[in-house]
């Protein structure tokens, strides 16, 4: 079968079956002088992540695995009350089982999934309320942990946003930025969304196959199991390190998605507070100190996680799991990195990917779709121009949006316009965005056209395609071509733009002059170049850390739609 073909990984990668974890917890008990009441131990079960109302993908086949005691016949039964499908393996030598259950349309009808030994179906577990839907993975640093509750901490700000984006097509699905409160309340009306998060783990020396109690180490508990929509489990508390719930980014994002495709969301969320690039990836596909073995040599970010350790405690043991695709909101800590960060970002996608086909035994696409978020503003946290743009260029290998032909499988959303207004009381830095909803609808909008296929949607800001330079030298002509296809531009104003007469570094702001735009079609803008002290080579847009529409300088270009142009250089056409 498929599964027998894969097998080897799972048993490579999963730990050894039986009662260990409970003898390890009594033996500690015991030594400690403390009582200790064994817990029975079912010895035909789930692995830890499956769990009573979680999500499995659809249409994809659902890899499903868990324990018992090695050569035991197991029968993994699917019924949603009219009798059920059921799915034969036998157990490895390391006490392990995988199943691919068979492709099943999204419903919103609740299953039970149960696992037997088949001589002995007394030894049974079940798990109840098991949808099928699109499972998405949330991950990243603080940006990402940011909870839905966090722009309660300053109602001022959050009001001040309100107003600036109550008729912005591109602030959310509907045109106007939901207050938090709002938001919250609404929850509830999402029961077909459900919610799952990994929590941190910040001492994780090697991968880990599965959770606590499987994996006997309490440190490694799953921080909240699937649950549904409220206000405690998305909004329990401000927190940029997930201990306020939920992700907003995901929130939003897994809420736009129920609204357009109307099946049901399963959000998967790990990540952890101040991580590098490098904490995800493998001690392998890193390549050890300064990256020497690997394809990306270079100096290893010292960041508030720690090398490989994410990945070995909060990616690894998803990995059987399968999914649609990945969420990425990360590069706070990479700031400053161009090339560097891009060839790691590039290998922990490739990494991800493989690990995940494998691991499902070539359920989960290859080369499924992982969406990003290109950083916000850096203020606070050691940002500058030049690292702020560098970072944003390695984000998408020196291309500026993405898809690209690097990274054709990748959508983003750019936050680099979002910043807070002056005064917010910044949550752990004002690193972090309170406008997560935009951040939210951007990567929805692309994810609908991209990875759905929805018809009639423009799913990205304006995508310059030429700078002309006039024959008098006096203006440089932008044309603009994805990103226009729809509404066309839609000017916010004249800033953004430099012009630059010799040694263009993308990194030198000696050599550049800010130009304004002095006219607008559809698909152009005019601008000037009467005072660029010389013949034009170059252009940049959007270099600075943080333009505003609270400061008076926000970016110009957008369109309407509400999608803005993304920062970037480019050379001109004489």
């Amino acid at each position: 079968t498929a599964q027998n073909k894969f097998f080897f990984s799972l048993s490579d990668r999963l730990p050894t079956s039986g009662i260990m974890p409970a003898v390890v917890l009594c033996l500690t008990l015991w030594m400690c002088g403390m009582a200790c009441t064994f817990a029975a131990v079912p010895p035909v079960r789930f692995a830890t992540m499956y769990q009573d109302h979680m999500v499995l993908q659809q249409v994809q086949q659902a890899s499903v695995w868990g324990y018992a005691p090695a050569g035991t016949a197991v029968v993994v039964t699917l019924s949603d009350g009219s009798g059920g499908a059921a799915v034969k393996t036998t157990a490895s030598s390391a006490g392990t089982w995988q199943v691919l259950l068979p492709a099943a349309k999204a419903s919103f009808t609740p299953n039970i999934l149960s696992v037997a030994d088949a001589a002995n179906p007394e030894h049974k577990s079940s798990i109840t309320d098991v949808l099928f839907g699109e499972v998405w993975v949330a991950s990243g640093q603080s940006n990402q942990a940011f909870s839905v509750a966090v722009p309660n901490v300053d109602p001022v700000a959050e009001g001040k946003i309100a107003a600036a984006y109550a008729n912005d097509p591109g602030a959310s699905p509907n045109g106007s930025y939901i207050s938090t409160a709002e938001a919250i309340a609404q929850s509830v009306n999402y029961p077909y969304i459900r919610l799952f998060v990994v929590g941190d783990r910040h001492d994780c020396t090697e991968p880990i196959p599965d959770f606590y109690p499987e994996y006997p180490d309490p440190k490694h508990a799953i921080a909240y199991n699937w649950s549904l929509p409220s206000p405690d489990t998305i909004a329990h508390a401000p927190d940029v390190m997930g201990g306020g719930r939920f992700s907003a980014t995901a929130w939003f994002y897994g809420m736009e998605l129920f609204d357009r495709l109307n099946v049901p969301i399963g959000l998967v969320h790990t990540s952890y507070g101040g991580s590098a690039v490098e904490d995800w990836m493998s001690a392998k596909v890193l390549g050890g100190p300064n990256g020497a073995g690997s394809a990306c040599p270079g100096p290893i970010v010292g960041s508030m996680g720690l090398p490989t350790q994410q990945y070995n405690g909060q990616i690894h043991p998803l990995l059987n799991m399968t999914i649609k695709g990945v969420i990425w909101y990360q590069g706070e800590s990479n700031h400053g990195q161009n090339e560097l960060y891009s060839c790691r970002f590039q290998q922990m996608m490739a990494e991800w990917r493989r690990e995940w086909h494998v691991g499902t035994a070539g359920a989960t696409d290859p080369n499924f779709w992982i969406g990003f978020v290109q950083i916000g503003p850096l203020y606070g946290a050691g940002g500058t121009n030049e690292s702020t743009y560098a970072i944003r260029m390695g984000q998408t290998a020196g291309y500026g949006y993405a898809p690209n032909p690097a990274w054709p499988k990748t959508f983003m959303a750019t936050a680099f316009d979002l910043a807070n207004p002056p005064g917010t009381k910044c949550f752990a830095g004002c690193v972090h965005i309170f406008n997560k909803q935009a951040v939210s609808h951007r990567l929805a909008v692309a994810a609908r056209k991209l990875v759905y296929l929805e018809q009639g949607l423009v799913y990205s800001g304006p995508r310059l395609t030429r700078a002309e330079l006039s024959a008098d030298g006096k203006a440089v002509t932008v044309t603009y071509g994805v990103g226009t296809e729809g509404k066309g531009l839609a000017l916010r104003s004249s800033n953004g733009f430099e012009t630059c007469t010799a040694n263009c570094s993308d990194l030198d702001s000696t050599t550049w002059r800010a130009a304004n735009i002095t006219s607008a079609t559809s698909t152009t803008v005019a601008v000037d170049a009467s005072n660029a002290g010389g013949k034009v080579l170059a252009l940049r847009y959007g270099y600075a850390i943080e333009p505003s529409v609270f400061t008076g300088t926000t970016p110009a270009v957008y369109n309407g739609e509400g999608l803005p142009a993304t920062p970037g250089s480019f050379n001109v056409t004489q």
